[in-house]
């Protein structure tokens, strides 16, 4: 599904293992994991760069990259925000 045919409603969607919800605020969509409902965690934004991109933010406003789809989106903000922030994932120390 591309960025622009998100709209205000949710829609949520399953991708590496976990639950995301975007939706359209302004003119971004705003992208949470959901995996664990009672605790969402917000990923980011992502605003349209260009006709075919969209500029990828992180919650802090850092640019996290570019991407066509929402599926692209949701993984250039993971891999922005590795190891993840979500507090139920161990990641072991080096």
């Amino acid at each position: 599904m591309g960025l622009d045919e998100i709209t205000a409603l949710p829609k949520l969607f399953k991708c590496m293992g976990r639950s995301y919800s975007v939706a359209r605020s302004g003119g971004a969509v705003v992208i949470q994991d959901v995996t664990d409902i009672t605790r969402p965690l917000p990923l980011g934004r992502a605003e349209r760069c260009s006709e075919s991109l969209w500029s990828v933010h992180t919650p802090q406003g850092h640019l996290a990259g570019r991407a066509r789809g929402t599926l692209n989106a949701i993984a250039v903000l993971r891999e922005a925000t590795w190891p993840p922030r979500d507090p139920f994932i161990r990641v072991p120390a080096p």
